[in-house]
């Protein structure tokens, strides 16, 4: 290998890294959201995010750059917060204080908060974040039969919800 050639596979082994991190603050938003509806707490939520953007990066190597980054991040978060409920002794949202955080958003928020369990980031992959149901799916790690399941019920369960009352402006 001549010092060209060492020199581009430097740059490239470096570029990659660069590029996760770049996609990262780029999804953050949306990997804080997904992080939200899996947790169901704020400060929880944004612990997750951190550490799976950690994670991400020293595991930039993983992701082939086949398909959407943001399906395997997802995945990362999925996997991360069900690794710590298993550690926590499977606390649910509620147990951890999602009922206090949930005071603190707006109403779009504190209702894909009181979903049941499993609900919420089955019908934000879906109905936000626009995946089809087999890649959902895949990053819930469930059937795609199943996640069709879980998202007719999520919307059944919405659409039986009282409306909020609207905010009078001046």
């Amino acid at each position: 290998m001549n010092g060209e050639e060492a020199s581009s596979a430097y740059m490239n082994a470096s570029a990659i890294p660069n590029d996760i991190r770049r996609d990262l603050v780029a999804l953050l938003p949306r990997l804080r959201r997904f992080a939200l509806a899996v947790t169901g707490d704020a400060l929880t939520a944004d612990a997750l995010v951190q550490d799976v953007c950690a994670r991400a990066i020293q595991k930039s190597h993983h992701w082939k750059g086949k398909g959407r980054i943001e399906s395997w991040l997802f995945s990362l978060i999925r996997t991360a917060w069900s690794d710590e409920t298993k550690k926590r002794g499977n606390l649910g949202p509620a147990e951890i204080g999602a009922s206090q955080s949930a005071d603190a958003h707006g109403p779009a928020t504190r209702t894909l908060l009181c979903l049941p369990e499993g609900f919420a980031g089955t019908l934000l992959l879906a109905d936000v974040e626009h995946f089809d149901y087999a890649e959902a799916a895949s990053i819930l790690g469930i059937s795609a039969e199943l996640f069709a399941s879980r998202l007719c019920a999520a919307r059944l369960h919405l659409s039986s919800l009282p409306p909020e009352p609207m905010e009078r402006r001046a």
